[in-house]
């Protein structure tokens, strides 16, 4: 069963409608398509479903699964943040979306020495714009590679071991701005293997679905899906259920031509079968 979980539309930084997320699913042959919009913080932040569109995206999704009943299924999702001292998915704030489903990810860690000032100010996010990026690793992180992943595994395992979601969102995200000349810590080095290692434990531990994105591929942001093929087997060493999500933010991102680097992934560390969730309950299925 073709399905993906980690969808975005313009009820946040998607560049499409949810009818046209679903019609491009649909013509890619998926049978499940579940909505994810990036969760309201309680500061201000672009991208973001602002909370009091909350209940208008969640009728949105379910009016338009009422109507392409027969031809997919649709499921209301939210992509909840873990932000060190700010939320956590069960926090309780979006309870009022009444959710199929949530994805915890971390996208912001907190910022050295970042004190005052309005919150926004006080983390870093370790996806935005390499430009953006790179300033920010120089002049907050005085370029210190080892600290900056070490705080971003961290902030994993703290969401890791909160709770509060069943799909665990692009564990090793961090790597989409170490690409190249740009990168800022080796991958291999012991202090990069131990973090993440601490937090593949956390996961583990936690029972959620890992997802295999492929929305950095798509996007052109990164070289092979989340996770890395590394922390992937470790997952598999450990029994962890995975499932593959585009992550997409238009509709070309749900195209074969991607979900196919993570069948391609999930073979290499072992997989032999997807987690999904249909009609209210998950199961294994057969990978496609």
């Amino acid at each position: 069963m073709k399905a993906s979980y980690h969808t975005h539309s313009d009820f946040c930084d998607g560049r499409s409608s949810l009818e046209d997320m679903a019609q491009a699913a649909i013509a890619e042959g998926y049978g499940i398509l579940g909505f994810s919009s990036h969760n309201p913080l309680p500061f201000p932040y672009p991208g973001v479903l602002p909370m009091e569109r909350l209940g208008e995206y969640r009728d949105a999704v379910r009016a338009l699964a009422a109507r392409l009943e027969g031809r997919i299924e649709i499921l209301l999702g939210i992509e909840a943040d873990w932000v060190a001292g700010a939320c956590a998915p069960g926090d309780g704030r979006l309870d009022a979306g009444n959710f199929d489903y949530r994805i915890g990810s971390v996208h912001m860690v907190p910022a050295p020495g970042a004190r005052g000032g309005p919150p926004e100010y006080r983390y870093t996010a370790v996806d935005s714009p390499a430009h953006e990026f790179a300033r920010e690793f120089a002049l907050r992180w005085a370029g210190d590679g080892v600290a900056l992943a070490r705080a971003y595994f961290k902030a994993l395992a703290e969401l890791a071991r909160a709770g509060g979601f069943e799909v665990l969102g692009h564990f090793d995200l961090i790597r989409k701005n170490n690409r190249g000349s740009a990168r800022f810590i080796d991958e291999e080095s012991k202090p990069y293997v131990d973090a993440a290692m601490e937090a593949v434990e956390a996961v583990a531990a936690s029972g959620a679905v890992v997802e295999i994105n492929t929305g950095g591929m798509a996007r052109g942001k990164s070289d092979s899906p989340y996770p890395a093929l590394r922390w992937l087997k470790e997952f598999r060493a450990r029994g962890v259920a995975v499932q593959i999500n585009a992550d997409a933010h238009a509709p070309g991102h749900l195209a074969d031509e991607w979900r196919r680097h993570g069948r391609e992934l999930a073979r290499e560390a072992g997989y032999r079968e997807l987690r999904v969730l249909s009609k209210g309950n998950w199961a294994d299925v057969a990978l496609e």
